[in-house]
């Protein structure tokens, strides 16, 4: 007898019809993930597991270097619980860096490999990192960084060493020096007696990774074992991907984007899979990539827009099942288009869709693989978790105490998606009020609020229809949070009296940022200002008695003064829609002075 629908997602859980009892119930094991990687590579060590520019390894390989990397970690007195930072390029060593830690019990957390020394040296201390790795970084450099943080050592991989897998360079140990070369840490690992790995517990966590919210600030987001086997059963119990045509598959997400590490990376080595890793992803490096023929693609919009752009004409794609994008939602037109350019390219049958997901929910909220695709959705809430659309008015800034009073919405009613499920995140590293802002109890099952509105249909996939951050993708795949670019400019340079920024189409970079500015009045508008402002952006600025700096991709390529800006009728919010297409208009005109 089929059963009788109430009208609510979280009772039906319609995206769970036809899944049996284990995909609607799976059990999780309490097990860490270099673990899971162990037994379930068992009968595909020889084959390729890793494809990294010029540097290749089977499954053996991996699962050797990163217990070779774990024996010298060991030896510079990481342990269980220490919190490494690593600010790699998306490459092999970083993900190594991972396995070996998670052996260990250790913490990972990946920062971009752009990050400023300020934003550096505030992870460092935040997090009390007994460790830094980072790349192609000079003595002096490390040195001064060593000088202003408690780091024990700081572990650089070099530019010309990118490519290879020899960990045992000449190196005699001197505890006395805390400036290391990543090839050398093989040496190491032969001060320690190698022993069987006793496997960690699921509850232990594992990583440490990061969401922006509305405004861009990032808010580190600790995520258990558990936590990401279990968003990578929902998701294999959903999609089915283990008879997904296509052994090779390509992540064009920097690492320490949830999409790129866990959903991306994680996911595809999880599933048996050949993963292509992109650490000179850029336009110039689109066409090398894809002739590396990948079968399933983890993109974004961006990427999707490089590809179109980039590749040549005469170029097959057929070989291409999947294009999955994340990061920012893929509309229907723009699937079009990329429907019609893939024709061209020898492929009618690739299946483009969008995925929807949260750094709480480890990148993972629903997904259009294995699926039949509804192009205007963001694919099927995952088997195994509950979905519940609240009210999109509830503030987001104050507990919701009683979970079981909130009023659900029905089918196809918009409100904010929240889900629960065992890949909630633990908790926002060190700040417990935001913590309990985010997670609420409801019928004994713990939610998270994603801050994403929509709606479910009654066959269970969810429409996203509005965000709450500002924000755009530029070629290399680093996302630009525009609200937090014109706060710090605002704060940098005090002759400043408004400012918005928006997105302008760039032929290198996709995306560029446009400032827009009101001057105080006794600051004359002219270049000299604009140089000003500038200089302004290169030292770190105390806000709120935090220092902070944008990244060189961050800082504005056009800046443009105003006596005004605009404004949406009846309110004080800025009009950027209007902006946006000011700015467009004189980008065609030739009127956008960009600063290369």
């Amino acid at each position: 007898m089929k059963k009788e629908l109430t009208g609510y997602p979280s009772i039906d859980l319609p995206q769970s019809v036809n899944a049996t009892f284990l995909e609607k119930n799976p059990i999780i094991p309490g097990i860490d993930i270099t673990t899971i990687l162990k037994l379930l590579s068992r009968k595909n060590r020889d084959l390729p597991a890793i494809d990294s520019d010029n540097l290749k390894a089977t499954y053996k390989e991996l699962l050797e270097d990163s217990h070779n990397l774990s024996l010298g970690f060991r030896e510079l007195g990481v342990k269980k619980g220490d919190i490494v930072t690593i600010s790699l390029p998306s490459n092999y060593q970083a993900l190594l860096c991972f396995f070996a830690l998670n052996e260990i019990g250790a913490i990972t957390t990946y920062i971009d490999n752009y990050a400023s020394e300020v934003e550096i040296m505030s992870y460092l201390s935040k997090y009390q990192s007994p460790i830094l790795i980072n790349f192609d970084k000079s003595k002096e450099y490390n040195e001064k960084l060593r000088s202003k943080s408690n780091v024990r050592y700081i572990i650089t991989l070099s530019d010309d060493l990118v490519n290879c897998k020899d960990f045992n360079f000449d190196y005699n140990l001197n505890k006395s020096d805390h400036l290391l070369n990543f090839n050398t840490l093989g040496n190491l690992a032969k001060f320690q007696k190698d022993s069987f790995h006793l496997p960690n517990r699921g509850n232990d966590d594992a990583l440490i990774l990061y969401t922006s919210g509305s405004t861009g600030q990032p808010k580190a987001v600790v995520l258990t074992n558990k936590n990401i086997l279990a968003a990578e059963m929902y998701a294999g119990n959903t999609s089915h991907t283990e008879n997904i045509t296509g052994t090779k598959t390509m992540t064009c997400v920097p690492l320490r984007y949830p999409y790129g590490m866990v959903t991306s990376l994680l996911t595809s080595l999880l599933w048996g899979k050949e993963a292509i890793m992109t650490p000179r992803w850029d336009s110039k490096t689109v066409e090398y990539y894809f002739r590396k023929n990948p079968n399933i693609v983890f993109g974004s919009p961006a990427v999707l827009d490089m590809v179109i752009k980039l590749l040549p004409k005469d170029m097959d794609l057929s070989q291409i099942s999947h294009f999955i994008s994340g990061g920012d939602f893929l509309t229907v037109e723009h699937a079009n288009r990329a429907y019609a350019f893939f024709k061209e390219h020898n492929n009618s049958t690739v299946e483009i869709g969008n995925g929807c997901g949260n750094a709480e929910t480890v990148s993972i909220g629903s997904t259009p693989v294995g699926v039949p695709l509804k192009q205007s959705t963001a694919g099927k809430i995952l088997v195994g978790t509950t979905p519940l659309i609240i009210d999109k008015d509830i503030p987001d800034d104050k507990p919701i105490t009683n979970g079981n009073e909130l009023e659900e919405k029905k089918y196809n009613e918009i409100g904010e998606l929240c889900l629960a499920g065992d890949f909630v995140f633990k908790k926002y590293f060190g700040e417990p009020d935001k913590t309990e802002c985010a997670k609420f109890v409801r019928n004994g099952k713990t939610f998270f609020r994603t801050g994403t509105l929509g709606f479910i249909d009654k066959d269970g996939y969810f429409t996203p229809t509005n965000r709450k951050s500002r924000f755009f993708i530029r070629s290399t795949g680093h996302k630009v949070y525009l609200d937090n670019v014109q706060r710090i400019i605002g704060a940098s340079y005090k002759g400043i009296a408004d400012i918005a920024c928006v997105k302008v189409p760039d032929d290198d970079e996709l995306y560029i940022t446009k400032a827009y500015v009101v001057l105080k009045q006794d600051v004359i508008p002219n270049e000299d200002t604009i140089h000003m402002i500038n200089d302004s952006l290169l030292v770190p600025t105390n806000i709120d008695g935090k220092l902070e700096q944008l990244k060189e991709y961050e800082i504005p390529k056009d800046f443009e003064f105003v006596t005004e800006l605009p404004r949406i009728p009846g309110t004080e919010k800025i009009d950027y829609t209007t902006l946006e297409q000011d700015a467009l208009q004189k980008k065609e005109k030739g009127l956008c002075r960009v600063k290369k």
